[in-house]
């Protein structure tokens, strides 16, 4: 439900910088150059009255600061979230001195020197009132209350070091049907489908915030009344090093550790393992990979690994299909676990027979970069009872 933004955004101003670049990301289908966002001139916290002007260094955040929308001195508009991790880009870098424009008309505009170079706009009679920038890092166009544009970003995975204040909220996808939400009343909650399925029980202690340790460890804390920090919940995984939280799409939220390895989960793990030791996804399933590709969806997900790295069994199940030299997966294996199929393909090396029984430890092969491939990486595709599943729906992280 989108709430009626506030009638005065409150703005904080300093001296006009653009941000320094420095880094290079991967946003919004395209090679992103990032700025450090905190040489802002101009912040407007939670929403950004219609008919302001968004000068480079100018910034929306969300209402505790977390997410942040930066009109960069490159011409280009980009969304930070946690971590300064990249969550959308207007894609208009190489215009310097461009300028965002939040319009009366329905409409956010990029604009340079008075002609537009990107415009998010909708059809409608109700003139638009704010531009805001949600605890959860969606972005709205609004006319009152009503949505006019809606940026459905979100960040699923924060790395060690990086802390979430009360009021933001993590997102598995696009969706809100996964969450995970560092309530402002101090209890760190997970939701899937609106139904908690766990919560850190730290209620009672408004503002109270969870931060991931650069030890691995996850910890909710408050201030006492020296103002000193106690520790209201942790995740006792301080050995395991710095990793990654993660939002998962198959309604679990678990931390990495250092070797990318679970090292605690908010719920039981069930299910089938993923084939090799890492996170990291490249290509998503039901991707679009443009007109002319066969098939145009992608049929997987991708985990982009250097050739040679171990490719394992999913759990107990009879391999079914080896197949080597094909044109478009290269070498592959199709493993049977009950009603679902697990492809693993573009393999360099297969080591399993045809009707042979493995386990989930047991080593099948060695990833690669055969077939129709750009990139040494595992394609990774689920069936069950025969028809396509998203593998991160049902699978998790080793």
């Amino acid at each position: 439900m989108t709430t009626t933004p506030s009638t005065v955004a409150r703005v904080r101003r300093l001296p006009r910088i653009a941000g320094a670049v420095t880094a290079l990301a991967l946003a919004a289908g395209a090679l992103v150059v990032t700025a450090e966002p905190a040489a802002a001139s101009a912040v407007y916290v939670g929403t950004a009255p219609a008919g302001t002007t968004i000068y480079p260094g100018d910034s929306v955040t969300s209402p505790n600061g977390q997410f942040k929308l930066i009109m960069q001195g490159d011409g280009n508009l980009v969304e930070y979230g946690i971590g300064n991790q990249v969550l959308w880009a207007s894609n208009t870098a190489g215009s310097p001195g461009a300028v965002a424009v939040v319009g009366r008309n329905r409409a956010l505009d990029i604009t340079k020197n008075g002609k537009r170079l990107a415009r998010w706009a909708s059809a409608g009679s109700a003139n638009s009132t704010a531009l805001k920038l949600r605890a959860d890092g969606t972005m709205a166009l609004l006319a009152g209350s009503s949505v006019v544009v809606n940026w459905t970003t979100y960040q699923d995975r924060v790395p060690s070091g990086n802390t979430l204040l009360g009021g933001t909220v993590l997102r598995s996808d696009p969706t809100s049907t996964r969450v995970l939400n560092m309530r402002t009343d101090g209890n760190l909650v997970q939701k899937v489908s609106g139904r908690v399925v766990w919560q850190s029980r730290t209620g009672g202690h408004p503002g109270a915030w969870a931060e991931l340790q650069k030890n691995g460890n996850f910890v909710v804390w408050t201030r006492n009344a020296a103002r000193k920090k106690v520790a209201l919940w942790t995740s006792r995984t301080s050995t395991a090093g710095a990793g990654n939280l993660l939002v998962q799409v198959d309604g679990n939220v678990v931390l990495y550790g250092s070797k990318d390895t679970r090292v605690w989960s908010s719920r039981p793990v069930t299910g089938l393992a993923w084939p090799v030791a890492g996170t990291k996804i490249s290509g998503r399933y039901g991707d679009d990979r443009g007109a002319g590709h066969v098939p145009r969806y992608h049929q997987g997900t991708d985990a982009p690994v250097p050739v040679g790295t171990k490719v394992y069994a999913s759990g107990t199940g009879t391999v079914t299909t080896t197949v080597a030299n094909d044109a478009a997966y290269g070498n592959y294996i199709v493993v049977t676990y009950g009603l679902t199929t697990v492809l693993t393909a573009h393999l360099s090396k297969i080591e399993v027979k045809k009707g042979q029984v493995v386990k989930l430890a047991t080593e099948i092969a060695r990833s690669g970069n055969t077939g129709q491939s750009t990139g040494p990486h595992v394609h990774v595709e689920t069936r069950r009872n025969g028809t396509l599943i998203d593998p991160l729906k049902n699978m998790h992280f080793r």
